[in-house]
């Protein structure tokens, strides 16, 4: 700085007092002691603000943790029911298999039964038929049962 910038403004001037300057007080040790006494007292109640807002924050993690501890109580509840009726459900789906294939045999059985049944009444109905054919070759109309023929006697 030039000098002429200089005095024109003595705030620029540390080595004058100026208005930012003020003269320094001796400080007794009570006076001393009393400060630092109040400058700790702020910091202990700062401290316990942040002690306070630090216990609160962790119980409601705590709660948090209970909480989630007993969703996963039930989660847990659940993913055994849900194993519980899927092993049910297989039981079920056996059950439902074995009922079929035995529909299906006895649908077979009646199938195969019906067919014999329909078989031996053909054989019967064919033996019938052809007794009656055989029944009627064999009897011969007798002579005097002939009907006379039509002719005039003479």
């Amino acid at each position: 700085m030039k000098a002429t910038e200089l005095s024109r403004n003595p705030v620029s001037d540390l080595s004058s007092k100026g208005r930012n300057t003020q003269a320094m007080n001796a400080i007794s040790r009570e006076e001393f002691n009393a400060r630092i006494e109040t400058i700790e007292a702020r910091m202990d109640a700062r401290v316990e603000g942040v002690s306070a807002k630090i216990d609160a924050y962790i119980s409601v993690q705590t709660e948090r943790d209970k909480r989630y501890d007993l969703i996963s109580l039930d989660m847990q509840r659940i993913a055994k029911g849900a194993e519980e009726a899927a092993r049910q459900g297989a039981t079920v789906k056996a059950n439902v298999w074995a009922a079929t294939a035995v529909q299906l045999l006895g649908l077979v059985a009646i199938v195969v039964g019906a067919y014999y049944a329909n078989q031996a009444n053909m054989y019967v109905a064919i033996q019938t038929k052809l007794a009656a054919v055989q029944a009627g070759k064999d009897i011969r109309v007798p002579k005097q049962l002939l009907l006379p023929s039509l002719t005039p006697p003479q």
